[in-house]
């Protein structure tokens, strides 16, 4: 049995599918499905059942798998030492952000980086579900909270703060001023129900429970595009807010939500040079973030 087999195995424990198994690893499905295959074969069992609606775990495949994660455990454990005994500068960093981060603060900014750290070969992944450090979804992630368990090195940045924005022609032709305390005939923009609870969602639920719903999305981006075309109002951070002179604060950030940013990274990997590098290029975003917002 090799590693590789382990691996293709709890892709699709995890996913119950092969093509998301397959994105996962950067693999085809077909070849995650013979892989699987071929691990039964040598096993002498039955690892899933197969079914329209994808792979569930049998018993068996229950069983291998709790003893398949310490093994993977053990790997990754290796990885990360060696990893961390790396002096050089150089090489491939994955850093997890979400996308408003990634966008407008980090993105703008990479030039310097690059010229500070030519050898290092920066990759950022945007999502709003917490990356696994232990499985090496990425070396390094943004979080808005900090996490209480965990073998990590944690590092704040600084603090986010989120204001409400419309755009000015929408302001204008809904007769709306700063410091704004009705909602109740405003179209707003807001997060779907899965993410509900991000970035401000329930401050609108709180303070805004009759307004009309012009668009849900889960993307900053989108709400600040649909923000900007005058669809409605929205909760954006300030860095964003602030650097778009269409928009107006109607609600500042003491009113809707400041949160701490975090730079998290697994313990053994902390003394990497080019995870430090890039850990030192974020942290130093950190006065980027804070600032009352433009009315």
């Amino acid at each position: 049995m090799e590693w590789d087999d382990i691996k293709h195995f709890l892709a699709v424990a995890r996913s119950g599918s092969l093509t998301d198994a397959a994105r996962e690893l950067k693999s085809s499905a077909a070849t995650v499905g013979r892989r699987v295959a071929e691990l039964e074969s040598k096993l002498g069992a039955r690892l899933f059942d197969r079914s329209q609606a994808g792979y569930s775990l049998t018993e068996c495949g229950e069983a291998i798998r709790l003893k398949a994660e310490d093994i993977e455990e053990a790997v990754l454990a290796i990885e990360r030492e060696a990893g961390g005994r790396d002096r050089s500068a150089t090489g491939r960093v994955r850093l997890a952000a979400t996308e408003d981060m990634a966008t407008y603060l980090i993105a703008p900014r990479l030039p310097d980086f690059r010229r500070d750290c030519p050898g290092i070969s920066l990759e950022i992944v945007t999502r709003l579900d917490l990356a696994n450090l232990t499985r090496r979804d990425a070396d390094i992630a943004l979080r808005g909270a900090r996490p209480q368990h965990g073998d990590y090195v944690v590092r704040r940045v600084g603090r986010v703060d989120f204001a409400v924005y419309a755009s000015k022609a929408y302001a204008q032709a809904h007769g709306l001023v700063p410091d704004l305390e009705d909602f109740s005939q405003i179209e707003v923009i807001t997060w779907t129900e899965e993410w509900a609870h991000l970035r401000g969602g329930a401050w609108f639920a709180n303070h805004a429970p009759k307004a009309p719903i012009a668009l849900a999305a889960n993307s900053t981006r989108l709400h600040h595009a649909a923000c900007r075309a005058g669809v409605g109002v929205t909760i954006l951070p300030c860095f964003a807010g602030e650097a778009d002179c269409e928009l107006i604060c109607l609600v500042p950030p003491e009113r809707v939500l400041s949160i701490d940013l975090w730079l998290v990274v697994h313990r053994d990997l902390s003394r990497t040079a080019r995870v430090r590098a890039v850990m030192d290029f974020v942290a130093g975003l950190g006065s980027l973030l804070t600032g009352k917002a433009r009315s």
